[in-house]
């Protein structure tokens, strides 16, 4: 009877038998889903919690705090997943990730909920990055697009779920089962992520950890996310609640390179850069996000106020263009393994990309329910396109000892793309609302700021003539036109970068073997 491998270090050869990979993308499956679930779940509920924990005042932390805490470890755990092993620090981001959810089940005010909230992001950060890293460490390069394909699928279901499980929870149970439906999905991801992990050693290298580069990159993101996030807030790009915090984090950012140059283990390896395949890659991720995350908030605002929809209704047309996110990062990760090329996926999904931006811009949206789920269930595909297919060339690209850190790079630039481009599209749709508000005839009823008040114009209507509301609606359409231009314009850098990814065949078990003996 053969001998049986001997467990190595992360990163190595090891074969895996196709039931322990299952257990194995069970539990990663699982963290990814809550990794995407706690992003939309909690904001359907803001509006309860405020009003149980009497914290309107202090609402939009709830999301925020998570979102920054999130972002800024991203990378971190990445490079301490390279230095210590996946398995350990995978099982304390979901460690943390489960008792964070207690503690915000228990919360009785809202400084608790949202202090919880950041524990709750400092474990979440390390659910995509790492589970990212451990696909590459027991599956070859060959044979990943399809696994990835599984990953994006499931992140796009959870992001349709989570809006609806949200309102459930807060309708017929309370908010607090938003967080105590982690605690036994949080438990199934550790144990199975556990069980057969353990096969994968411990890096023999004692660890030498760049605490000065991990708190420079904490002090860089957090105000850059602070200022993106006023912007959203206050609609307007030259405040000093948006310029101050961007100019700390740039001081920040200039400060970690410097260090990240002359440190001996950076927390941020600048080598990484100099792979044309992971630049290409963080360029296209950046891009890609801004118009995915941005367009997914504002599409059902769209529909509301241009296509007079309920929300719940509003919220429903939104399933095409997320379905198909998930029908084309399946159908992209398939044609992946098979092929074993990756290049032409995101050149395709990045072209259609932008096309079907400037023809939604056209026509516009909340007009024909037919022109609504074709333009956006093509959207979202090209969305899939361009999903499954980056992580797969960049884990083929690094050498073993990076790829943690360099997926949760990837991963950081989609997430501060997100969090970019719902700021950005939102000030160019106030913006844009506001010029075509302050053009018609007796806007000055409205007040002030006349953009704003069209969000609601059904409730002002009551002192409005007939003929100023059908004016001001008529102003709608070329505001939402103007967002879908500007992500038209936003998305020609991820095509570039598609069109400048390198195509190196992806390594098999054999070749992956020969490359890391070298």
């Amino acid at each position: 009877m053969a001998a049986r491998p001997q467990p190595k270090a992360a990163g190595d050869t090891t074969e895996f038998t196709q039931p322990e990979i299952l257990s194995i993308i069970s539990g990663l499956m699982l963290a990814m889903f809550l990794a995407g679930l706690d992003q939309t779940i909690v904001a359907t509920s803001l509006s309860t919690m405020a009003r149980d924990l009497q914290g309107w005042q202090l609402m939009s932390w709830v999301v925020s705090g998570y979102l920054i805490a999130s972002t800024t470890v991203t990378p971190i755990y990445g490079r301490l997943s390279d230095l210590y092993g996946r398995r350990p620090i995978l099982l304390t981001s979901i460690g943390l990730f489960v008792g964070a959810s207690v503690l915000c089940a228990l919360s009785q005010t809202m400084p608790e909920l949202i202090a919880a909230r950041v524990l709750q992001g400092i474990g979440g950060g390390g659910l995509r990055s790492v589970s990212q890293a451990v696909i590459a460490d027991v599956v070859a390069p060959r044979e990943r697009g399809r696994y990835q394909g599984y990953f994006s699928s499931m992140f796009a279901i959870s992001s349709i779920l989570g809006p609806i499980l949200g309102g459930l929870f807060a309708d017929d149970l309370t908010w607090h089962w938003i967080f105590w439906i982690n605690v036994p999905l949080g438990l199934a991801a550790f144990a199975l992520s556990n069980r057969t992990l353990k096969r994968l050693r411990l890096p023999d290298k004692k660890p030498v950890i760049d605490w000065l580069g991990a708190l420079l990159i904490l002090l860089a993101t957090t105000p850059l996310l602070i200022g993106v996030g006023n912007v959203e807030q206050v609609s307007d790009l030259i405040s000093a609640g948006v310029i101050g915090p961007l100019v700390i984090g740039l001081v920040f950012v200039v400060g970690l390179i410097l260090r990240e140059r002359v440190a001996p283990e950076p927390m941020l390896p600048l080598r990484l850069f100099g792979n044309s395949i992971f630049s290409c890659a963080c360029i296209l991720s950046l891009s890609m996000s801004m118009v995915m995350i941005g367009l997914t908030i504002l599409v059902p605002l769209n529909y509301e106020l241009v296509g007079g929809l309920a929300p719940d209704l509003a919220g429903a047309r939104l399933i095409p263009m997320t379905g198909g996110t998930v029908a084309g990062s399946f159908l992209a990760g398939q044609l992946l393994t098979r092929t074993g090329r990756y290049r032409i996926f995101p050149i395709i999904g990045t072209s259609v990309m932008t096309l079907a931006c400037l023809a939604i811009a056209y026509v516009g949206l909340g007009h024909s329910l037919g022109f609504d789920i074709v333009a956006t269930g093509i959207l979202g595909a090209s969305f899939g396109f361009q999903l499954a297919p980056i992580i797969v060339p960049v884990q083929n690209a690094l050498a073993a000892r990076d790829t943690g850190i360099g997926l949760s790079c990837v991963m950081f630039f989609r997430l501060i793309g997100g969090a970019f481009g719902v700021s950005l599209l939102s000030t160019v749709l106030v913006a844009g609302l506001n010029t075509a508000a302050s053009a018609v005839p007796g806007h000055e009823l409205l007040g002030p700021l006349p953009g704003l008040a069209l969000f609601h114009l059904d409730q002002a209507s009551g002192h409005l003539t007939p003929q100023l509301v059908d004016a001001l609606a008529r102003a709608l359409p070329p505001a939402f036109s103007r967002i879908f231009l500007v992500a038209a314009l936003v998305s020609l850098p991820a095509v570039v970068a598609a069109l400048c990814i390198k195509e190196i065949p992806l390594r098999g078990r054999e070749t992956e073997a020969a490359a890391l003996a070298e």
